[in-house]
């Protein structure tokens, strides 16, 4: 029976805090920023949680290196022995950028490396510019 009553009363206490923070919200028209970004550039956390999400993509997507490197070091002359060092290759720089995403998920307020930079670099998939020139459609 406690343990209800100290659930509904958290239950309230959030539902407070909610309504109060929701008064104190101000919509981005009126003051022509919104709030989350003034206390980002405030605080500078931008580059804090760049490298969050950058630690979080590398976590959950480092598994695609195993086909980048199967493409990388595929020829036609050895078929098996290409695509067997590419296997391993591209398990192992996946596991790597695996364990470098979970650093930087754990350690995404604290500015190591140097300013926050990425430890890794992009993976091709998430560059902005394309790497192959794609032929004309006719």
């Amino acid at each position: 029976m406690r343990r209800g009553r100290a659930v509904v009363m958290l239950l309230l206490m959030g539902a407070c805090l909610a309504a109060h923070a929701w008064a104190d919200f101000e919509s981005p028209s009126a003051t022509g920023r919104d709030r989350v970004e003034e206390m980002l550039g405030r605080y500078n956390l931008h580059p804090a949680f760049e490298k969050l999400g950058r630690g979080a993509s590398n976590a959950l997507l480092g598994w695609l290196e195993l086909p980048l490197a199967v493409d990388q070091r595929y020829s036609k002359s050895d078929v098996v022995g290409s695509t067997l060092t590419g296997v391993a290759l591209g398990a192992f720089k996946g596991a790597v950028r695996m364990g470098v995403g979970v650093y930087e998920v754990v350690t995404f307020f604290l500015p190591y490396p140097e300013h926050f930079a990425p430890i890794l670099p992009t993976l091709p998939y998430f560059q902005k510019t394309p790497k192959r020139k794609l032929l004309p459609l006719e």
